[in-house]
């Protein structure tokens, strides 16, 4: 991929991606004298200058290692992964249909909604800590366009919010059955401090997740997913099947009910499968 123009401390870089090719992931490689991912604040991609994945490096990280992903180290793994495609699951058509085809648009292949990429464009802004012989270069699994467009994207959506202390609190103004937001893949909640007992999940007044932190890791570690400490996961595809998305679509309500032990930061970091948005 092009290099961005600027790569240095308490900058932001900006990799303007070619356009033609379907995008499966990006892989971003680090380099330098004890480069961390602290040192990145966070990862923006934009496609047709519409945000569809926020996240620091370390909570993308996070995400990986709960995929089953090999963690970044520098000396051994220096790599970011960044996916468009569902990862890991057992229907390979279905985990690609998220996949960014940058191509023209063709009739009869592009379904109703289909929009056309013209830029795609990643964001990495660099904080004060980057050492000064840092380097971060960009790589992409593609393959060739297949006239679909954007259709279904993945999107990953970072929400902060506060827990006030132990003790059950609702949130209910996460986004949910707009145009970015049709079906929730999953969800990882990071807490600052403390932890999560229990956690349950209504739609339109009917709860359709509950359970305890122990009973939810227990039923990660049994289907596909690496349980990270320090985050609660609610993970629809866990035993692997791609279809098992929660539908949010004409949804009117939609709420989490979270027991903490504690006062906490939350960090909701939301993927959902929808269209591409304006």
């Amino acid at each position: 991929m092009p290099d961005a123009q600027t790569v240095s401390a308490s900058n932001t870089a900006i990799f303007k991606l070619p356009i033609g090719g379907t995008y499966h992931e990006l892989q971003m490689v680090l380099g330098g004298t004890g480069t961390l991912l602290a040192d990145i604040d966070e990862i923006r991609i934009l496609a047709n200058e519409v945000l569809i994945h926020r996240c620091s490096a370390t909570e993308r990280d996070v995400i990986n290692r709960f995929d089953g992903r090999a963690a970044f180290n520098l000396s051994t793994n220096p790599v970011v992964t960044i996916p468009f495609d569902r990862f890991g699951l057992e229907n390979s058509q279905v985990n690609e249909r998220t996949a960014l085809d940058t191509g023209p648009l063709v009739q009869g292949i592009a379904g109703p909604g289909a929009r056309q990429i013209r830029s795609l464009v990643v964001e990495v802004d660099i904080n004060s800590g980057w050492p000064g012989d840092g380097t971060m270069k960009l790589y992409a699994s593609q393959s060739a366009t297949r006239g679909g467009g954007a259709q279904e994207v993945l999107h990953l959506v970072k929400s902060p919010r506060s827990q006030g202390g132990a003790g059950e609190e609702e949130y209910a103004d996460l986004p949910f059955a707009d145009v970015r937001s049709q079906f929730l893949n999953r969800v990882l909640i990071g807490l600052s401090a403390n932890a999560l007992s229990r956690l349950k999940i209504d739609r339109d007044q009917k709860t359709v997740f509950d359970r305890t932190a122990t009973v939810n890791a227990t039923i990660n570690t049994d289907g596909l997913r690496v349980p990270i400490t320090g985050y609660y996961a609610i993970d629809f595809t866990e035993r692997g099947y791609a279809n098992a998305l929660l539908n949010l679509q004409g949804v009117r309500d939609f709420r989490y009910k979270l027991t903490a032990t504690g006062a906490a930061t939350l960090t909701f970091l939301s993927e959902y499968v929808g269209g591409l948005g304006r």
